[in-house]
């Protein structure tokens, strides 16, 4: 072979070795659950990483420098943050990448039953069931006198109360009615 040939063909492979190596590393990131985020991490070399997270005013809220790592699995909480599009960025040797996630809060759902008691004239359950804590109002009426009673409290998980409503003495065969309310704007309604 000439040393020409030689030359050129050992220029393209060290070529070749290079941009093998400067291959960009994985980036990813999994919801873990509703406010936590994990970013996982791998590269071919172990080297410097720095993330850094912005929100959707392109303000820099956090950043972190991880040195001498190939791979990593790091969660990050979102929980004390507003709800929104937030940017996260990873840089290393080999450039940024970059990643949107949209973060939301966990939403309070509740669960509202209103059931008479059994073999007892008058009186019903109410049963308050939610994820969080909310004020909730109670409105109980009959369709012939109107408003019997109503009053608001505060539930966090479950609550239940009964209402014993014969010391307000409904009318006859008049239809009761009870209407729930949650501060989240959910109404029940429940007739007996």
């Amino acid at each position: 072979m000439s040393s020409k040939f030689s030359s050129l063909l050992i220029a393209m492979v060290t070529m070749t070795i290079t941009a093998f190596s400067a291959t960009p590393a994985s980036f990813e990131i999994v919801s873990k659950s509703e406010a936590v985020y994990s970013v996982h991490y791998k590269a071919a070399e172990i080297g410097k990483v720095k993330v850094s997270i912005f929100n959707s005013e392109n303000k820099m809220i956090f950043t972190e420098v991880l040195n001498n790592v190939a791979s990593f699995k790091r969660p990050y909480n979102f929980s004390e943050l507003a709800e929104g599009e937030y940017t996260i960025v990873l840089a290393d040797k080999n450039g940024k990448q970059v990643e949107k996630v949209n973060y939301l809060k966990n939403k309070i759902t509740t669960l509202v039953t209103v059931a008479q008691v059994a073999n007892a004239e008058y009186k019903y359950k109410l049963n308050v069931a939610n994820n969080g804590t909310e004020v909730v109002s109670v409105r109980i009426y009959d369709n012939v006198k109107g408003l019997l009673y109503e009053e608001s409290m505060e539930v966090t998980g479950n609550h239940s109360l009964i209402y014993n409503l014969s010391q307000v003495k409904p009318a006859p065969n008049a239809i009761i009615i009870f209407e729930v309310t949650t501060s989240n704007g959910k109404t029940e309604t429940a007739m007996f």
